[in-house]
């Protein structure tokens, strides 16, 4: 028991430590002009200093549409002072054209206020040296991201625990029974050992919402995943149904029986005949 205790702990240790390392790492990818700029926007915002931070949207979006956009956005983000303001997302995406190059940088963060917790996104555009932001939205959560989005048991459905049971055995199921072919006197042997690794069709849950889809078309090497892209995003579990251990299973009494007629077949033909 104590020893099992002591792998749980090295284990959440080591979880911790990775998300460590991917807030460092998304530290580095975020552009830091572009993320002082959407500060500076949303601070503006939160002064109620709405004529400022109109002068810095798109031109297509200045108007009176964007003063009420402001105030809404305002009305969100008015929570006091931040505790802390996290990126929690970064993607950048450039475009060439004969007009120029047009660099657009999306990213998203989640910021603690004494007594809230908003996350959003903020859209920035750079067209040659012009730069402005395109889109910002913002809405409340409950708790910061990491919280609502942790692995927990509590309050799951039934597909939770069919999802997560399935994650457990389809592996354990396909490792079995690619052992079984490794021992088994079969004909391409390799070919069939790398059938049974995959998984076909595979259904994927969104451990946080519930959220579910099926893709017939794929392929899921042991039959079974669980990622999340970052310490912030939901964790995503897949599993997919084992054709090849089911079917090796199936014919492995026919597969046998073959390989050992076509060698006793070899081994009379590779006799010399009586004299």
């Amino acid at each position: 028991m104590r020893s099992l205790r002591s792998l749980a702990f090295l284990l959440l240790i080591g979880l911790v430590l990775a998300g460590c390392d991917q807030k460092a790492l998304l530290q580095k990818f975020v552009p830091k002009e572009d993320d002082t700029l959407a500060r500076r926007f949303l601070e503006l915002v939160r002064a109620e200093d709405y004529k400022k931070a109109e002068e810095m949207l798109d031109p297509s979006l200045q108007g009176e549409a964007a003063s009420t956009g402001l105030r809404e956005l305002h009305g969100v983000l008015a929570q006091g002072e931040p505790v802390s303001w996290e990126p929690i997302g970064c993607n950048v995406s450039t475009m060439a054209s004969p007009a120029g190059t047009t660099r657009t940088t999306n990213l998203s963060y989640q910021i603690h206020f004494p007594t809230a917790w908003v996350s959003g996104g903020v859209t920035i555009v750079r067209r040659g040296d012009a730069v402005s932001i395109l889109a910002a939205r913002f809405q409340p959560t409950p708790d910061s991201l990491e919280v609502i989005n942790r692995l927990s048991l509590q309050g799951k459905s039934a597909v939770h625990y069919a999802v997560l049971a399935a994650c457990i055995a389809i592996p354990l199921f396909i490792l079995c029974s690619m052992l079984i072919c490794i021992v088994s006197p079969v004909q391409r042997k390799w070919l069939w050992i790398l059938f049974i690794l995959l998984g076909v069709c595979q259904f994927r849950l969104n451990w946080t919402t519930g959220a579910f889809d099926l893709q017939p078309f794929s392929f899921l090497v042991l039959g079974a995943s669980a990622f999340r892209p970052s310490p912030y995003a939901p964790w995503i579990f897949g599993c997919a149904f084992p054709l090849g251990a089911v079917l090796y299973l199936v014919l492995r009494r026919d597969l046998i029986a073959r390989a050992l007629k076509l060698r006793l077949q070899q081994t009379s033909v590779a006799q010399p005949p009586p004299l």
